[in-house]
């Protein structure tokens, strides 16, 4: 007989081994799949996700409503993306997702599995796809820890300083929040 299918969250854009028992990965942001017997991972059907809900009502709330609190979260974490990436110095390698044919760097998507930009940020915040301030934050250091990850320390480009730069600035402006 095949065994009962596992629920597992794991990081978006995860393509590793699925561990129930251990941490995937410090990459916050989380999505619902199904591990079947094999190992296979999947996007829960519209049925296994009702199922969910019912028999795990309070991790599976929709749509709530967002409350001022929230909405005072948001507006400084866009206040400050906006900031950021308004000083050139500090961001001109990272509003855009990185295209690796355009920049000739093929192997950039076999170093860095979670490419992440300030752009895609700011549309997620926009849009409300970012749930608390913390994901935010996750997120904003992934575009600086890619950047050290893919450049080296005698990285000629300069991108490795520039995101010494506006990680040094990040993490001051979020200190004061």
């Amino acid at each position: 007989p095949q065994k009962n299918p596992t629920a597992v969250c794991v990081p978006l854009g995860y393509e590793g081994p699925t561990n129930p028992s251990g941490p995937l990965s410090n990459f916050k942001p989380y999505k619902l799949v199904k591990v079947d017997a094999d190992g296979a991972r999947r996007p829960l059907t519209n049925a296994e996700m009702k199922d969910f809900e019912k028999s795990h009502g309070a991790q599976a709330e929709w749509n709530k409503p967002l409350t001022s609190c929230a909405r005072q979260w948001q507006r400084a974490c866009e206040k400050l993306l906006h900031r950021l990436m308004q000083d050139k110095k500090k961001s001109w390698c990272f509003k855009e997702p990185v295209d690796p044919v355009g920049l000739g760097i093929p192997d950039y998507p076999v170093i860095i599995k979670h490419p992440m930009d300030l752009g895609t940020i700011e549309t997620m915040l926009k849009k409300g796809e970012i749930s608390a301030p913390d994901e935010f934050i996750a997120l904003v250091r992934t575009v600086f820890r890619n950047a050290y990850v893919y450049n080296g320390t005698d990285d000629p480009s300069g991108v490795r300083d520039t995101a010494q730069k506006a990680s040094l600035f990040f993490e001051k402006e979020i200190a004061k929040m």
